[in-house]
């Protein structure tokens, strides 16, 4: 009954609302079903025939918690999950295992950790938190798209099996996302005998043309199911932008970027903007908190590249630099619409948008340099308000006067990073209880649930 009631939430979450065609989901409906189900996810983990069992419940949580994240701990579903997957060892295929398991547990286990891995990696390379685990000590080949097929003895469908092959495409994403967090990281601090600091350069050398053919081996949309968001181009370019932002905006490794960096963060922003945009008006976003935060981002690093880089104003038109800051604009509008939590993002977007056109369509130097001069207080501003983490030395002190908003983009970034955890539901570090992961922690039920995104 638990996974009954918890797959009818999940797929409700996304039906067409047939009381407001313009909005996704009918959420009394999934809020029914996801009650029902937790109703039975104590016996279910308690009497659960094996720990495979177990791990899938709680992936099928964590699944209707990514897509409402108010209804429960995303952050302590996935740790459960990848601990779990760590104490049944799915995160380490031996070469005996591949050769003498039974082909279809296998592929069960090994679909089951990229499930947890993509868990795990979305969470920590958007909340900037650390890895649950490092890629060094996993080794799992990805699932194997015509496996079921072959378990069933048919025909593979086509679409099942372009399914398959565009998940294990977005898990590559994810080890890539993963690898470019990892260097920026290690770029922080001392050089050690044990953890000697990458080669940023030649690194970054190297990820760049890996990023061009995950993009260039896309499965074709166009033999994706219609409905699928497989089908969309635009998901594709909104995932692949995200990426070359997270590469080159300003970060741990280089906090002030070179003319060339900037231009391809520009670039991929406007891109990422126009995606997004897309996928809103079609209704076709994956979790809204994760796609608030990648627009935000990408509208903040417009801004940064039209104040910070004459090359960029004078290559761009005014009219196209206006257009894409509306279209951000009006795109996380329409999304706070649906999902208060991108209300607060909607509302500082706004304000440093309105002092960026005001720069670009003055003349004068004299007043260019006062806006110039009020927008750095802006931004000041809105840093003060936000809050650092405890225990961490805050970004809002010894900053950077000449231009601030770049702490905003750095990925080092606990205002911007405190403000999206909410969405998580992510711990104090000294508040946290490792041994207590009970479900009414996990599933929001009983417990003070009501924080959302950036609010």
């Amino acid at each position: 009954m638990f996974t009954t009631y918890i797959i009818l939430a999940i797929a409700l979450c996304d039906l067409p609302n047939p009381n407001n065609p313009s909005s996704r989901g009918r959420p009394s409906q999934s809020e029914g079903c996801f009650l029902s189900a937790v109703a039975w996810v104590e016996r279910v983990i308690t009497y659960s025939p094996s720990d495979i069992e177990t791990l899938r419940s709680v992936l099928l949580l964590a699944q209707f918690i990514a897509l409402n994240p108010s209804r429960g701990s995303l952050w302590h579903l996935a740790g459960t999950a990848l601990r779990l997957c760590i104490d049944i060892g799915l995160h380490w295929e031996t070469e005996e295992q591949a050769l003498n398991m039974d082909p279809e547990l296998l592929h069960e286990r090994r679909r089951l950790w990229y499930s947890t891995y993509q868990f795990d990696r979305v969470l920590c390379v958007t909340l900037d938190r650390p890895f649950g685990i490092t890629d060094q000590s996993t080794r799992v080949p990805l699932p194997n798209p015509w496996a079921r097929s072959r378990q069933l003895g048919r025909q593979p469908d086509p679409h099942d099996v372009h399914h398959q092959r565009a998940h294990n495409h977005i898990f590559g994403m994810s080890m890539l996302e993963s690898e470019i967090k990892h260097v920026q990281h290690n770029q922080v601090g001392a050089s050690k005998l044990a953890n000697p600091k990458t080669n940023y350069s030649a690194w970054s050398l190297d990820i760049q043309p890996r990023l061009q053919e995950w993009y260039d081996t896309i499965p074709p949309p166009s033999k994706a199911h219609p409905l699928s968001i497989f089908a969309q181009q635009a998901y594709w370019d909104s995932i692949y932008n995200n990426a070359i932002l997270l590469l080159y905006r300003p970060g741990y490794a280089v906090m002030h970027l070179s003319v060339e960096a900037m231009s391809i963060a520009f670039e991929a922003s406007c891109k990422l903007i126009a995606s997004i945009k897309i996928l809103q008006r079609e209704g076709k976003c994956e979790s809204l908190w994760k796609t608030v935060h990648h627009l935000f981002m990408a509208g903040l690093s417009v801004i940064y590249g039209l104040w910070q880089s004459k090359e960029i104003r004078d290559r761009t038109p005014v009219r196209n630099s206006i257009s894409t800051l509306q279209s951000c604009g009006s795109t996380l509008s329409a999304m706070s619409e649906t999902f208060p939590g991108a209300s607060g993002c909607r509302d500082i977007f706004d304000t440093l948008s309105s002092a960026t056109i005001d720069f670009l369509v003055t003349n004068d130097a004299e007043e260019a340099r006062r806006n110039r001069m009020e927008f750095e207080k802006q931004v000041g501003d809105l840093l003060q308000e936000l809050p650092s983490r405890k225990g961490l030395p805050s970004t809002n002190e010894n900053r950077n006067t000449d231009f601030s908003l770049s702490t905003m983009l750095s990925a080092d970034g606990f205002d911007f990073g405190e403000m999206l955890s909410s969405a998580a539901q992510w711990p104090e570090f000294q508040d946290m209880n490792f041994d207590d992961m009970d479900t009414q922690l996990m599933t929001g039920i009983g417990v003070g649930s009501s924080s959302h995104l950036f609010e």
